[in-house]
């Protein structure tokens, strides 16, 4: 995201962004389209947010991602609640979808907030007989990239 594009883009302020996180106690890859990562987004942006809200949502991801990976986010325990539970070909097939939008497992995160994860979740549902929140296909996403 470009300064400018939002040049007082709150993305620049890391303390805000670490302080609205914390706040929220659920852990990054628990985060995903949940209310409190909502919280984050309209702490962030305020209420009727940006323009353009899958970029605008990734973004507030990918600065959290990095900043984890930075060691700048403090650590909140476990997630909620497990991820629910498929079976081994269940998972595969995720795999695989996964793999068709981005090349590998490994860059899944390129997939948070865009259409590319709604057509997976709506595959998967449909191919599954599942029904597949995508805060719990993204849940088993996480667990199965560890």
């Amino acid at each position: 995201m470009s300064d400018f594009l939002f040049p007082h883009s709150p993305l620049n302020d890391d303390d805000t962004l670490i302080a609205v996180y914390a706040k929220q106690r659920r852990t990054l890859d628990d985060l995903p389209y949940t209310d409190e990562f909502e919280a984050i987004y309209t702490a962030m942006y305020g209420p009727d947010g940006v323009h353009d809200e899958h970029q605008t949502r990734d973004a507030v991801f990918h600065r959290l991602h990095n900043l984890r990976k930075a060691g700048k986010l403090p650590r909140l325990g476990r997630a909620k609640s497990p991820p629910p539970r498929v079976t081994p070909a269940q998972e595969a097939r995720l795999t695989e979808l996964i793999e068709g939008e981005v090349g590998q497992l490994g860059k899944r995160d390129q997939l948070l907030y865009r259409p590319a994860f709604d057509t997976i979740v709506d595959a998967f549902n449909t191919e599954t007989g599942l029904s597949l929140s995508p805060h719990d296909l993204w849940r088993i996403v996480a667990k199965l990239a560890k």
